[in-house]
């Protein structure tokens, strides 16, 4: 009975400390705003969707890591967020619909695109469910040579086998995010290193993969860490890329560059600071 005491009175503190971390985490959130534009569409950019257990709760507040705070949501967030979307009349987007509407000049109102980067197994194991539960598609770019990579920059990578499951589904539809540069040499993007013939290379290898894979037709590209250099730009293009993602909180408007998209990175604040405060939702 002592030991079961013991126990309950661990995860009582252990609750504890997660509710306290959760609360200063929260206060500390930015007012940002997000600029509205009344004909345009949001790029909604997710990379790891979180489990929800205390374990993982307590990994996440009581890390001090950066990236690990900017690039996820937790697996309850990112059902509230899909949830908010949908009573909001969100018109849910595929990429392909997107690009249609941009090049048309007219997007329909309350316009969401949702997408991934990476696709690491969070991806699969957390996020895939919800958006089958819900019936609200999405793409992922995936970093081709290393599909089911263990540890590839402390992430698990999304399965060959789990992928086709996914694009099986009807919901998904895969592009690329490199095939082998999504990574920093000496705190700089390999892509931005690269010579264009090697660029244009990666690329063309990263198409090829989706063609025989998962019979798309790419022709977009997820810059890597969102950033890309204009040197790069005419590789890109000749690699047979024509539209390609950054990282901007901003809205995608049918003028904006098709090599410079941007898409808003979410995670567990970006979320309520930017989109639920956007005129886009409210009632006109």
């Amino acid at each position: 009975m002592l030991i079961n005491m013991k126990k309950f009175c661990f995860i009582i503190t252990l609750l504890l400390i997660v509710t306290l971390l959760s609360s200063t985490n929260e206060s500390h959130a930015k007012e940002n705003q997000l600029k509205f534009e009344k004909n345009s569409a949001l790029a909604l950019n997710y990379h790891r969707v979180r489990g929800d257990s205390i374990l993982d709760k307590i990994l996440y507040y009581g890390s001090n890591s950066k990236e690990l705070k900017m690039y996820s949501v937790s697996e309850k967030k990112f059902e509230q967020q899909i949830k908010w979307l949908k009573a909001h009349d969100a018109h849910f987007l595929t990429e392909k619909e997107l690009l249609h509407y941009k090049a048309q000049g007219k997007f329909p109102p309350r316009s969401v695109w949702i997408n991934f980067d990476d696709m690491d197994t969070s991806i699969y194991q957390n996020a895939f469910p919800i958006l089958k539960k819900y019936n609200v598609p999405a793409t992922g770019f995936v970093i081709t040579s290393k599909v089911g990579a263990k540890n590839y920059h402390n992430l698990n990578l999304i399965s060959f086998k789990h992928l086709k499951i996914m694009k099986e589904s009807g919901l998904w539809e895969f592009r690329s995010h490199t095939s082998n540069l999504h990574r920093l040499e000496n705190n700089k993007s390999a892509m931005a290193k690269s010579s264009p013939k090697k660029l244009t290379q990666d690329i063309k290898q990263s198409n090829q993969y989706l063609r025989n894979h998962f019979d798309e037709n790419n022709q977009s590209i997820a810059y890597p860490y969102g950033q890309i250099a204009s040197q790069n730009i005419p590789p890109i293009k000749k690699s047979g890329i024509k539209y390609g993602y950054i990282l901007e909180d901003a809205a995608v408007t049918p003028n904006a560059d098709n090599y410079l998209i941007p898409r808003i990175l979410i995670n567990d604040d970006s979320f309520d600071e930017l989109i639920r405060n956007w005129k886009g939702f409210k009632d006109e």
